[in-house]
């Protein structure tokens, strides 16, 4: 049994997945591959059965077994249905449906370009995150009829997400995984990508097909660079997945190194990923700006009392509830009541229990001027010293104010 979520996080991937593909299929013409004959594709007119790739079956081109492949004004038209769909889909007009109808002429489009032994150009994962919201409660989505509900807390909105995490994660840690089984755990020696550097930059100026920037490009010379980027590829690739699934402080992290991954390979290659680099945006846990938080300090300490009225006038979305320890009732048997007269103590919606600078990074999460705090934070090891610091101020409380009334406990 999923727990309950708000539904913040369910909207973002409404919004980004009707909204990328609306780019795709506006700044695209697929009619060139309605002027293509069938000998042009990788799979001639055949009965079905006879069919073996994937890619026959899930993109739907197996029915041109039985019809002609459609002509420039069909797939022009087929584009026109797409777009109106993902409009209707972001403004929420039956968006459900609207997932329904992007997802199988996005992904038949794709799967036409493939057939025709056209680049892969990333958007496989966009008719992913269709189907997952395909497969979602109708009651889900944002919309005219339903509102933009962000205090509503339910189960349903927090399975899709799952999903989602899986199908992107699963996307990237096998990715890494191909290249150890394909090449072997030394393909960052083998990836040469200096021999490509050249190559590269003259096909982005003569040819025009690519684009690849200059000086970025110019890194391409270095051996130790080409080595030291395969390695972080696959760092980035096989770990993505359980760190997406199981390890959240380590989420922003890993989603921005995997932006910056996609765009340097944009920059190095002219290779266009980027879209993918979009929807890796949806990995980061936006329903910590909605979930409210129990905030419990030491009331008998001037300098906590000050700081927590200090960390309020951030919050302006009103997430963020202070509760004086000296109240605390049955909250006691949750709370170790020595450790909240020297840290701050934090409980989130999920019964979660944080201290110090733990809680500190919460409150920052909900606090827009604070989250670069937050951010930082998030990056591997930096939880340590903000600890240490924490730990300093904490221990020195009464020479930085700490009276209340003239009196101040003590720390343990």
């Amino acid at each position: 049994m999923f727990r309950e979520s708000p539904a913040l996080h369910f909207y973002v991937l409404q919004f980004l997945g009707f909204g990328y593909l609306l780019y795709r299929l506006a700044s695209r013409d697929y009619t060139v591959y309605g002027f293509l004959t069938e000998e042009m594709f990788n799979y001639p007119r055949r009965p079905p059965w006879m069919e073996i790739p994937l890619l026959h079956f899930t993109t739907f081109q197996w029915i041109y077994a039985f019809i002609p492949r459609p002509t420039p004004e069909v797939i022009f038209w087929l584009q026109v249905i797409g777009i109106i769909a993902c409009v209707a889909g972001m403004i929420g007009l039956r968006p459900r449906w609207c997932a329904v109808v992007a997802f199988l002429i996005g992904s038949h489009l794709a799967g036409m370009m493939q057939a025709s032994n056209s680049e892969v150009d990333g958007g496989e994962l966009v008719h992913c995150l269709l189907l997952v919201l395909a497969l979602s409660p109708a009651t889900n989505f944002y919309g005219p009829a339903t509102g933009f509900n962000l205090s509503k807390r339910s189960p349903d909105h927090h399975w899709p997400v799952f999903l989602w995490f899986l199908i992107i994660g699963s996307w990237y840690t096998m990715s890494g995984l191909n290249k150890l089984i394909d090449v072997g755990p030394h393909w960052p020696f083998v990836l040469r990508l200096e021999n490509l550097a050249a190559w590269d930059i003259e096909k982005s100026i003569f040819l025009a097909s690519k684009y690849a920037n200059a000086k970025v490009a110019a890194l391409h010379s270095s051996p130790a660079f080409s080595v030291f980027g395969g390695f972080m590829t696959l760092a980035g690739e096989l770990f993505f997945l359980p760190v997406i699934l199981w390890w959240p402080r380590l989420r922003p992290a890993f989603v921005f190194v995997m932006i910056a991954f996609h765009l340097l390979v944009f920059w190095l290659t002219g290779i266009n990923f980027v879209g993918s680099a979009i929807l890796l945006v949806t990995c980061l846990d936006w329903n910590a700006l909605v979930r409210n938080v129990k905030v419990y300090y030491d009331d008998a300490c001037g300098f906590c009392t000050r700081s927590v009225a200090s960390v309020k006038r951030f919050d302006w979305f009103n997430r963020i509830h202070p509760s004086p320890i000296s109240q605390l009732r049955d909250e006691t048997q949750r709370f170790d009541l020595a450790r909240l007269k020297d840290a701050m103590g934090l409980e989130d919606e999920n019964g979660e229990i944080y201290y110090g600078a733990d809680a500190f990074e919460q409150i920052a999460t909900r606090c827009p001027l604070l989250l670069p705090f937050s951010l930082f934070m998030k990056i591997p090891g930096a939880v340590y010293p903000a600890r240490y610091v924490y730990g300093i101020i904490a221990r020195n409380r009464t020479k930085l104010g700490c009276s209340l009334n003239g009196a101040c406990r003590p720390t343990p």
